[in-house]
């Protein structure tokens, strides 16, 4: 059986490009949320974790005094080159990492953001404990995530349409847990909010050149057969001819180092 590192690296190699165009990901809610939460006075060295094509860096680079970016996909760091080069971002440097092993020293980091990634990691305790690792005392962590609701049956409903979609999905936690997790890594809550990315279309979220007919047509039939209307008012499903639109509820959190 692979690894869930590998199937991370095989999904995401074939796809750079089609995260680079991503409105979800290159724009919504949950980037400015993570910057009002990282607030920079424009002196943080940063590390952005799991930047994919980079958006978050991207936006943090000009508030900021640098950014580290990293990706578990050489793909996708080489993708994020590219666009910051294209954009004349030069206070930005890439690497290559796992988020439960950073290349980096112990407190070398003000800030360390993570944006709509951590459903894809395989340990996300060691991810944290990683996190507090390197930052500074006193320095911050924003995170934002897809969450699923503090519902049994939508979890598993959730986790279970996710990985239909995507088989490098490993796991969407409830808020609460995500709050358990980071206590527990040694973190101090500052804040958090619940929040929402960019309706998606299901026609393009479920990638049918990439999926077989008869996966779309079980994540549409999973949409249609186990949501009662208050689930669909919940992921805001709006019905648009052949296609409908939604979203993923998000949770984004402040810590600080203590």
């Amino acid at each position: 059986m692979k690894s869930v590192h590998t199937s991370v690296r095989d999904q995401f190699s074939q796809h750079a490009d089609y995260y680079a165009q991503s409105s979800v990901h290159a724009k919504g809610q949950t980037l400015q949320v993570i910057l009002d939460f990282a607030a920079p006075k424009g002196t943080e060295k940063t590390l952005d974790i799991a930047t994919g094509t980079g958006f978050t860096a991207f936006a943090l680079a000009p508030k900021v005094s640098d950014v580290v970016a990293t990706d578990l996909t050489p793909e996708m760091v080489a993708k994020a080159s590219e666009l910051a080069r294209e954009q004349g971002l030069n206070n930005i440097t890439f690497s290559v990492a796992a988020a439960e092993a950073l290349p980096f020293s112990t407190s070398s980091f003000d800030l360390v953001t993570c944006r709509l990634a951590p459903h894809h990691f395989q340990d996300v305790p060691e991810f944290l404990r990683e996190v507090y690792r390197v930052l500074r005392t006193d320095g911050s962590f924003c995170l934002v995530d897809s969450v699923s609701p503090e519902s049994e049956k939508l979890i598993a409903w959730q986790n279970r349409v996710e990985k239909l979609r995507d088989d490098s999905h490993v796991f969407g936690y409830p808020p609460s847990q995500w709050d358990k997790m980071i206590v527990d890594a040694g973190f101090e809550i500052d804040e958090s909010a619940h929040t929402r990315n960019a309706q998606m279309s299901f026609l393009w979220w479920v990638r049918p050149h990439k999926n077989p007919p008869e996966v779309v047509q079980e994540i549409r039939d999973a949409f249609s057969e186990l949501l009662p209307d208050d689930a669909k008012k919940h992921y805001t499903v709006e019905h648009k001819g052949n296609d409908f639109y939604f979203s993923w509820p998000m949770y984004a959190v402040k810590a600080k180092r203590c």
